[in-house]
């Protein structure tokens, strides 16, 4: 059998020179490039700082497990944290369970605006880490991703994300239906802080998106709404959102 092989691109890949601190988020087969810059920072043998997140489906699906635990237990630098949806049967697993959300990402990396973040995996599971990268803030120039699809050799032909990324300085207004309130605002706050900077009573716990306290329903317009599994898809459907995760794009109404 005769198989064509090409070299890499070098697009996503880790900077020839300079130390910097890296964030490593993968799911499934999307370890393998993660995997391969950990491997090359370990060999090298230089000051290492990354943070190396990986999800799966169950523990034994986790590629190279035991090779990453190896590195790790000789580099301290080296941070693994896997994080499964099942268990393995009659195998106790101590590590997160759940999807990858933001709270995990705050807790796993608290320095994670400092870094440098590689993600690779399937098509949804990448638009959902940048979802929630773009809602905590990170400069998304910062940010690299490997996709599934046709091999590229040039910057210029990777594929375009259409992400909504809120703009500190682009008005935006909300409007109270039965309360007659309208208030002026930014993209980049949410509808919680605008409803109660304008007198608005809206419930709350979290304000992170957990809990679904603040769920209300938007009767027109558009907002980012990045949450951590306080509102169910059908919800979504019918219009309502989560105040303390919600920021409004141009002008919204709601039914408060």
């Amino acid at each position: 059998m005769r198989l064509r092989a090409s070299g890499p691109a070098r697009i996503f890949s880790l900077p020839r020179a300079g130390r910097k601190k890296y964030l490593f988020i993968s799911a499934a087969s999307g370890i393998t490039p993660s995997l391969a810059m950990t491997t090359y920072l370990y060999d090298r043998g230089t000051d290492i700082d990354v943070t190396f997140v990986h999800c799966a489906q169950r523990p034994q699906d986790i590629i190279a497990r035991q090779r990453l635990e190896q590195m790790a237990s000789r580099v301290p630098s080296i941070r693994l944290v896997f994080i499964v949806e099942q268990d393995d049967p009659y195998r106790v697993w101590t590590g997160l369970r759940g999807r990858l959300n933001q709270l995990m990402i705050g807790l796993i990396a608290g320095d994670y605006l400092e870094r440098e973040v590689y993600c690779c995996g399937p098509e949804p599971f990448m638009d959902a880490v940048r979802e929630m990268l773009i809602a905590l803030g990170f400069d998304m120039a910062r940010y690299h991703q490997e996709s599934f699809g046709a091999p590229v050799r040039k910057e210029d032909q990777l594929p375009q994300h259409d992400d909504v990324i809120p703009d500190e300085e682009a008005a935006a207004s909300i409007a109270f239906a039965r309360s007659a309130v309208k208030a002026s605002c930014t993209q980049t706050d949410t509808v919680l802080a605008v409803a109660r900077g304008a007198g608005i009573v809206i419930p709350s716990g979290c304000t992170f998106g957990v809990c679904g306290t603040c769920k209300v329903r938007k009767t027109a317009g558009n907002v980012h709404m990045v949450h951590n599994g306080g509102i169910s898809e059908e919800d979504i459907a019918e219009g309502y959102i989560l105040a303390c995760c919600s920021k409004p794009i141009g002008a919204v109404a709601l039914d408060l």
